[in-house]
This record gives structure tokens, C-alpha cells and sequence, in this order.
């Protein structure tokens, strides 16, 4: 027969069990509740509300219990059922006392916000990874020029590495969205209460310390009901994968043997059943498609609490449906879109075959002439009508002779020999931030500052331990 932490006169039907029952999903907050159950513990011990005895039984007991294995989820309505249950079959009547001046609307933020805080440092630790994976290749990769593209047509040359770094700054701007969450999530919830607070001598900065929270939140009412910090960490997942389904788009389109810019490992490929000379790019693909998965959360999530009136509704369990699966599909999306990138070899040979459209350096050509007086706009036409003429004769820039670019402009025949070399094109993008070999270079060099610093800032993050707690309950 399931328990609950309520009263009620008869049993509930099996429909309405599995329809309101959150255990399959909270049950990933065992440690969690674990955990609060623990601060609250010492809390109500260090404001006379339990007594010694009562207060180690307790958090001697909820030590003991998070290494059960072999707890009966399905008995139990949710988590904070199980674990108050399961404690008082474990140590008896002083577990009784472990619900006082604790609500399951207060407890289940707390339970939340302690499981965020671990999983946002692992997301950040996996940002920080898939950067140095994209830093790394880009580091390797300085010699290796490609068409750059606007409207998926070719515009102008860039360094590979330029274009990766791309993905590099998309990346830190995440890894700052899920950084700056930190603040707004490390609110300790406890001392709330179901809406009202407490009617207890209740040390809400004691328990805030214990847990390395920043400080109490500051409104009951907000607080039972606040779910922004889930919001924002799935709009910030959902905005990361939709960084990481470009990459995606873009893998599958190189891999194409019609560009043919990078070979992917068989282990990041599939075959195809009917067809036995295929690899398919299927986890690029899926990159490209994660986005939908978060965006569904997310719709989710802002219609759940769209319109809903203080404080606390059943509706807000629909959060549970979230919290889990998404940060799990995060983290598994980060690492295996570092799998891809450390898997994957630029085919330097096939690139090289496919950079000779020396209509990708136009632009340049227009700049020349602006560099030797002419206004942009006239520029500009003037090398359209040199573009339209070279296709119409079905010839390259460097195959005009003098008499025809004389037929442009006299400037034309001040070209340098060199001026068509792509290398050359590169290195004359140099303005901060652009293409240009040692624009690049200097990228690198700031990107690897940023790997160190936030490595210091990934380890200042708070952590709490178990055993902490257990020793604190003797001071």
C-alpha cells in the first residue's frame, strides 16, 4: 500500500496514483533531500526546537539512509515521502520530528536548487571542455584556408581556425548565461514554510551558510513558487544546443564528398541498411536537431506557470517532467558534440582542391581600388562588370590580360603579381577580430587566458558535503 505524509480517509484509485504521483522523476533528488534534510536538522538543534539526541539520531540516520539501495520507490508519493518514511524505519520516533517547521513546498526548491547548482557546474565544466576541444583543432589548423560563406554561397577566403573560434565565442557567451545564473539560484528557499514562514525560532542565514547559499530568499510567497531559476537554466540550454545545432548543420554539410572538408569517425557515423557504401553523419544530425528537445521544455515550463496565482499549485510539479531529462540531454549533448569535434580530421588535401574561385577575392579587388582613391560605391560596380565579364569569357581574374583590365580601369595595372595569392588575401584582414593569420593567432592566445581563468572561477563554485554535516551537529 503506497504512504503518504498526509491524511486521508480512504486510498487513492491507481489512475489518480500515476497521474499525481511524482516519484519516478523526484526520486533523482534522494541525495538532494538527503542533504536539506541534514542543514534543517542542525537548524532546528541550533534554535532549541530539537534536542541533541533527537537532532544526531536524525542526521546520523539520513547519513546511513542515502547508501540504501534497495528502497522501494513505488511505495512512495514523492521523494520527501520516501526519505521521512524510510528514516523512521530506520531510527524511529525522533524522525517524526525531521518534517517540523519544513513544508514539501519549501523543501522540494530547496531539493531543486541543490540539484541545479551541481548540474550548472558540470555544464560549465563541459562547456569549458568542448571550447579547448575547439580551440585545440583551431590551433592546428592555421594553415588551412576555406571559402567563407554568406547565404550558403562563397563570399570570402578564412582561415578554418577563424571559423571555428566562431563557435568558441558562441560558447563563452553561454558558459557566461549559465554562470551568471549561479547568483539568482544560490537563494536558500528553506525557513519558508508552505507561504506564511515560521512559527519557530528558525535561523534562515544559519541554514544558508550550512548549504553555501549566498543568502535566504527574501518573500515566502515568491519563494514556494519561483521557478524563474529553472527557466532560465533551460532557455540557456536551449539557446547552447541551438549554437551547437549550427555546428551540426555544418558538419553534415562538410562531410557531403561534394565538399568533402572533414572525414568523421566511423564511431560518429552510421551506415545505412539498404545502401552498404554509405556513412551516414546520424550524430551531427542529431546536433542539429537537439534544439527542439529544449525548446520544448521550455514552452513547457512558461505555460505551466503562465497565470498561475500565489503561492504554491500542484501544476508546478509539471517541472519535474523538466529538470531531469534536461539537464541529462545537456550534459550527454556537450560531451558527444566534443566526441565529434575530437573525432573528425579536416581533409586539407580536398580543401585545397576546392579553394580555386578566385571570385572569393571581389571584394579585395574593390578594396584596392579604393585604396588608390576610387569611392566604394563605383568600385564596387566597376569589379561587378569584371565578375560579369570573366563569366561571360569563362576566365579567372589572374587570366585577364592588361589590355582587358585596362578596359576597367588604368588602376588595374598596379595589381602585384601576388595580389590573387589567398594566403595574401587572409593576411590583409587584419583588423581586430578578423581573419588575418595574426588576428587569429592572437584570438588563441586570449581564448587559452580564458580557459585558465575560468577554471579558477569553476572551482570557487560552492560545494557541501555530507560529512561536514555530520561533524558540524557535535559544535
Amino acid at each position: 500500500m503506497a504512504q503518504f505524509l498526509w491524511s486521508g480517509k480512504e486510498e487513492l484509485p491507481d489512475i489518480v496514483k500515476e497521474f499525481t504521483y511524482s516519484i519516478e522523476d523526484d526520486k533523482n533528488l534522494f541525495y538532494y533531500d538527503i542533504l536539506g534534510g541534514m542543514a534543517h536538522t542542525l537548524t532546528l538543534y541550533r534554535g532549541g526546537i530539537i534536542d541533541y539526541d533527537e537532532a544526531k539520531s536524525i542526521i546520523d540516520g539520513l547519513y546511513k539512509l542515502k547508501d540504501k539501495n534497495d528502497i522501494n520507490f513505488s511505495l512512495y508519493e514523492d521523494v520527501h515521502t520516501a526519505v521521512e518514511i524510510e528514516l523512521t524505519a530506520l531510527i524511529g520516533e525522533p524522525a517524526k520530528k525531521l518534517h517540523t517547521a519544513r513544508s514539501r513546498n519549501d523543501q522540494v526548491s530547496l531539493d531543486e536548487r541543490l540539484y541545479l547548482r551541481d548540474s550548472l557546474k558540470e555544464v560549465l565544466n563541459l562547456i569549458r571542455d568542448l571550447i579547448k576541444a575547439f580551440l585545440d583543432l583551431a590551433g592546428v589548423s592555421l594553415d588551412i584556408i576555406v571559402p567563407g560563406f554568406t547565404h550558403l554561397q562563397p563570399a570570402q577566403p578564412v582561415l578554418i581556425s577563424h571559423h571555428l573560434l566562431a563557435y568558441v565565442e558562441m560558447l563563452k557567451r553561454d558558459f557566461s548565461r549559465f554562470y551568471s545564473l549561479f547568483p539568482r539560484l544560490n537563494e536558500c528557499p528553506l525557513g519558508s514554510g508552505a507561504l506564511a514562514g515560521l512559527d519557530f525560532p528558525y535561523d534562515r542565514f544559519l541554514v544558508s551558510e550550512v548549504l553555501r547559499f549566498d543568502t535566504p530568499t527574501n518573500n515566502s510567497m515568491d519563494t514556494v513558487t519561483d521557478r524563474d531559476y529553472l527557466i532560465e537554466y533551460i532557455f540557456d540550454a536551449l539557446l547552447t544546443s541551438t549554437h551547437i545545432s549550427r555546428f551540426g548543420e555544418e558538419i553534415v554539410i562538410w562531410s557531403n564528398p561534394l565538399f568533402g572538408f572533414v572525414k568523421i569517425s566511423s564511431g560518429y557515423t552510421t551506415g545505412s541498411s539498404m545502401m552498404p557504401q554509405k556513412r551516414n553523419p546520424d550524430v551531427a544530425e542529431l546536433l542539429r536537431g537537439s534544439s527542439g528537445e529544449f525548446l520544448g521544455y521550455l514552452d513547457l515550463l512558461l505555460v505551466t506557470l503562465k497565470g498561475l496565482p500565489l503561492t504554491y499549485n500542484r501544476d508546478l510539479q509539471m517541472d519535474k517532467k523538466v529538470i531531469f531529462r534536461a539537464s541529462r540531454s545537456l550534459h550527454i549533448l556537450l560531451e558527444v558534440t566534443r566526441g565529434l569535434l575530437e573525432n573528425m580530421e579536416l581533409d586539407r588535401e580536398k580543401i585545397c582542391k576546392n579553394l580555386n574561385d578566385e571570385f572569393l577575392l571581389a571584394t579585395d579587388l574593390a578594396d584596392f581600388l579604393v585604396n588608390r582613391g576610387i569611392p566604394f560605391r563605383d568600385s564596387h560596380h566597376i569589379v561587378r562588370d569584371v565578375v560579369f565579364y570573366c563569366q561571360e569569357n569563362k576566365k579567372t581574374f589572374s587570366q585577364l590580360s592588361e589590355e582587358e583590365w585596362r578596359k576597367f580601369n588604368e588602376e588595374f595595372l598596379n595589381l602585384p603579381d601576388d595580389f590573387f595569392s589567398f594566403d595574401k588575401a587572409i593576411n590583409r584582414r587584419d583588423t581586430y577580430g578578423g581573419t588575418g593569420r595574426s588576428c587569429v593567432e592572437y584570438q588563441l592566445l586570449l581564448n587559452r587566458k580564458w580557459l585558465e581563468e575560468t577554471r579558477r572561477l569553476i572551482d570557487a563554485l560552492p560545494e557541501v558535503y555530507m560529512e561536514d554535516l555530520v561533524n558540524m551537529i557535535g559544535k
